[in-house]
């Protein structure tokens, strides 16, 4: 019986390593027939001796692992149901927690043909939050609810993580304070029966957390850390920055503890309380640990500053993945499709935040890094083959370079390119980006032509950003002012989003918001329209200050970050002081706009260049991106508010 499992188990490995085609060496040829037999022979060992039975489950858990090797996920999930309905009291529990976790695999598992099917995961992994329950094995029932987490966000049921990611976070030990006090501070004098059950949850996550900070289980340690990744994205995507920021100091601090040491290959072994222990493979460290950084990053949406810590984060993360010399421990179990995976997601983590920092510069107005950090992108992904996986992000990325340089047309292509390239996404956040980039270029452009086809287009892309959650909640209200036709309807569209993006800390956006609505008050409110023109000013200055004061005055000491944005102020400003009859201030705003317009001129100058080298077939940056129709297959002046926080983790680490 052993050895028909160890044949089998081989056999799985060679099939996963991709040996067993006709490209492969003859010995592992036709391979799964032997694997199927090795599996059929021991399966009707078990079968016929009594005491062999507990070990059908191992051979019934060996052909899933083949069945979904060779995409038969429906055969797959039968199998599993097979066995699972065969189970009784009598199995060990390391048994019947292996069969139930495949068999959610199996059920996340998907197909051309095959759906992942996310409502039997779910109930799946109540039945087993149950059975760990009744059997004392905590920690299976706390994997079981962070487990849940993680269906809910990947099958972006939204209403339901925000409830599942306290009750994870309360079974972990988590206490955030600040949480804490706004829960309190929101009660009233007549919520007494409320004020004392918020007592009660207090004690018990006072009582939880103390129980496992005296046993920190590396299974424990490995589901907080991704718990409070996920509850980072979780809030970041609904814009609460403070609660986001909360739960990043909290995995700093984790971090911080080596608490990666406890699980080094990713291999863990979990003690039941009754049989042997449970084997689990969770993931590898070394990817959270990359990830940790871009988490990191995408928390920090405040890009204005001379050192802001969005950028520093995923410019320290890119220097995490360069360092070849840091080799990546695996099991000694692992096979190579496992290291082929880990090398994948290495890979990926790489191009996500190399993805990041174009947009980070293309914001920040620093186009060179941005025209870099997109070369090297290109280059990382043909390299490790994700090109197809990032061309429409790749694509959508150059639209918005283009569209900062001033290059329309070449803009606007790159916008329907993205989108069309991104068609047949799941998610489809790529194509709405690029349909609000082309939306907002061409009412920018004042295209009167197509009027009632932009109003539509329009429209289209105010619902859709509606139906994708808080994080384009503020540009379908900005779209809603620009289409209103009375004042009251604008001012109430604009300081909604005003109100959103400064709860999510986005001063990028933040700047826009200020501009149109200083716009509206400049000949009936000129003190507030004023007020808003500065704090609109400094903003746009901070959008892409250097690091040293000294490379700012090298550069001429008075333009710096978003230049087409300060020129709009500088001018509204001039006009105000006109208006006013302040003669002096007028005289020193005309002299700073004239060294505006000159950095402008630059900015164009430099797109002409660009466009000319591009008609020689000179230019490197857009080189291997899709055209429009292609299909490809498969503590000064510019500190922001994100810089007065404090943070656990070091930004070097």
């Amino acid at each position: 019986m052993q050895a028909y499992g160890m044949q089998a188990e081989i056999g799985l490995k060679v099939v996963s390593a991709g040996l067993s085609g006709y490209d492969g060496p003859e010995w592992a040829r036709g391979i799964e027939s032997e694997i199927e037999e090795a599996i059929g022979q021991g399966t009707k060992l078990c079968q016929q001796i009594a005491s062999l039975r507990p070990f059908r489950s191992h051979f019934s858990i060996t052909r899933a692992h083949l069945l979904l090797w060779q995409n038969q996920v429906k055969a797959c999930r039968a199998t599993l149901k097979r066995e699972i309905n065969g189970l009784n009291a009598a199995d060990h529990s390391s048994t019947v927690y292996t069969c139930y976790f495949t068999y959610i695999t199996a059920l996340l598992s998907s197909t051309s043909t095959q759906p992942p099917d996310y409502s039997n995961a779910l109930s799946t992994l109540q039945k087993v939050q149950s059975i760990a329950h009744s059997r004392g094995d905590k920690q299976i029932s706390t994997l079981a609810l962070a487990t849940r987490l993680q269906v809910l966000m990947r099958a972006e049921l939204w209403e339901l993580v925000g409830e599942t990611c306290d009750s994870v976070e309360e079974a972990l030990g988590f206490a955030f304070e600040e949480e804490m006090g706004q829960r309190d501070a929101q009660q009233t004098d007549g919520e007494n029966n409320q004020s004392g059950s918020v007592v009660m949850q207090t004690e018990s996550q006072e009582s939880t957390s103390s129980s496992s900070a005296t046993e920190p289980t590396p299974l424990l340690l490995c589901m907080k850390i991704q718990v409070l990744m996920l509850s980072i994205l979780y809030h970041t995507r609904i814009s609460n920055s403070k609660l986001a920021s909360t739960r990043l100091t909290a995995l700093h601090d984790l971090l911080d503890s080596d608490a990666l040491e406890n699980f080094p290959a990713g291999a863990l072994q979990v003690t039941c309380t009754v049989g042997p222990p449970f084997h689990l493979n969770v993931t590898h460290p070394r990817i959270l640990y990359e990830l940790a950084f871009l988490v990191s990053g995408v928390c920090k949406r405040d890009v204005v500053g001379r050192k802001p810590k969005r950028k520093v984060f995923v410019k320290e993360g890119l220097g995490v993945c360069e360092e070849v010399e840091k080799l990546v421990t695996m099991s000694l179990f692992s096979s190579v499709h496992e290291v082929r995976k880990v090398e994948e997601r290495l890979n990926e983590i790489r191009a996500d935040g190399l993805c990041e920092m174009v947009s980070i510069c293309v914001m920040r107005s620093e186009f060179d890094q941005a025209e870099a950090s997109l070369s090297n992108l290109i280059a990382h992904t043909r390299s490790t083959n994700l090109f197809q996986t990032y061309a429409p992000q790749i694509t959508l990325l150059s639209a918005y370079l283009s569209h900062a340089l001033g290059q329309i047309p070449r803009a606007l292509d790159r916008y329907r390119s993205a989108a069309y390239l991104d068609r047949f996404s799941e998610k489809g956040f790529v194509r709405l980006a690029a349909r609000v980039g082309e939306v907002v270029l061409r009412i920018g452009r004042g295209d009167e032509e197509s009027e009632e086809e932009m109003q539509e287009m329009t429209l289209q892309v105010i619902k859709e950003c509606k139906a994708h959650g808080a994080q384009f909640e503020p540009i379908a209200r900005i779209l809603e002012a620009i289409l209103a036709r009375e004042i009251i309807e604008i001012k109430k569209s604009l300081k909604s989003a005003l109100e959103q993006v400064t709860r999510s800390l986005d001063n990028h956006l933040r700047a826009l918001i200020l501009a149109l609505m200083a716009n509206m008050y400049l000949l009936t409110a000129s003190d507030h329209a004023q007020l808003m023109l500065k704090t609109c000013q400094q903003l746009a200055s901070g959008l892409g200050a250097p690091e040293d004061k000294a490379n700012e005055l090298l550069n001429g000491g008075s333009v710096v970050g978003n230049v087409p944005l300060g020129l709009w102020v500088g001018e509204k400003f001039l006009e105000l002081y006109r208006r006013a009859g302040k003669d002096s201030k007028a005289r020193r705003q005309a002299e700073l706009n004239v060294g505006m317009q000159h950095a402008m001129d630059r900015i164009l100058q430099r797109s002409e260049s660009e466009a000319v080298e591009d008609v020689g077939g000179e230019t490197s940056v857009e080189e291997g991106l899709p055209s429009d129709g292609m299909e490809v297959d498969g503590q000064d002046e510019y500190r922001s508010d994100e810089e007065e926080e404090g943070d656990g983790m070091d930004e070097g680490a």
